[in-house]
């Protein structure tokens, strides 16, 4: 495991339980306390923690945005994910990346293998950060009105400047799949995003980890025969993932 993937799994931990000890991350990791302390001294940089004798504590004035908590949420899942992801990005094309931490994961993954001449359309300020630097990325980042909670633009401004675009592919994120309701998410403005997106693009793929799957959140987007892939990864409902293959294309990685 790299270590960047398992300190991310000490910071769920962290979110969770506030506080965490050495000897029970070396038995979780199967590494040694010394690599577990060093784990611990980087969180300790990054103002999240105080370390004491036997482990940490998360600090009390830490506040954790939703989207950070998601973020480190099923992480080697959601990169796995963002790795198959590449395979349906080329150079020279066009696409959407949606706001959502397992997209995030995309827009990282992009940086790392370096996908040239490559036209991003986004409305999440992570993944525009994330992708700011890269010369070989022609970024584009839609206006509208800002969430505090997960960075993402929404609104009617979001939807006209999304419309404007014939893209090659669409990666959206997603709260919910289901057979029933289809596609969900939390929040009605985010949905209507992710339409335009699903309109303005030649090719519809989700991605999302394999815990989302069964569950409906509040507000549908769009149909499971809507979209051309699912893209997903790990061990949690598999049963539904199963039934869902007879409607579309999943890959489960």
């Amino acid at each position: 495991m790299l270590a960047a993937t398992r300190r991310g799994k000490i910071k769920e931990i962290l979110m969770k339980k506030k506080s965490v000890k050495v000897s029970e991350l070396c038995e979780m990791f199967q590494v040694s306390d010394e690599t577990i302390r060093r784990d611990l001294e980087e969180l300790e940089k990054e103002g999240l923690i105080e370390r004491n004798y036997g482990g940490g504590v998360l600090k009390k004035n830490v506040i954790v945005p939703p989207l950070l908590i998601r973020m480190e949420e099923n992480i080697e899942e959601k990169e796995k994910i963002a790795n198959k992801a590449l395979d349906e990005i080329k150079e020279g094309m066009s696409i959407f990346l949606d706001a959502g931490s397992t997209t995030y994961q995309v827009a990282r993954a992009i940086n790392y293998k370096g996908v040239k001449n490559l036209t991003v359309i986004t409305n999440g300020l992570n993944i525009a950060a994330e992708l700011a630097s890269n010369t070989d990325v022609n970024l584009f980042v839609t206006g509208g009105n800002l969430k505090n909670v997960n960075y993402s633009l929404v609104g009617p401004d979001t939807v006209e400047y999304v419309r404007r675009y014939n893209v090659d592919t669409a990666f959206l994120a997603a709260a919910g799949v289901s057979a029933e309701k289809g596609f969900t998410t939390s929040d009605i403005f985010e949905a209507e995003v992710k339409r335009s997106m699903l309109g303005s693009a030649k090719t519809a793929i989700v991605v999302v980890d394999s815990s989302k799957f069964g569950k409906d959140a509040m507000v549908s987007f769009c149909n499971i025969k809507d979209v051309d892939k699912v893209i997903t990864s790990g061990d949690q409902n598999l049963d539904v993932i199963e039934d869902l293959k007879s409607h579309v294309n999943i890959v489960l990685v």
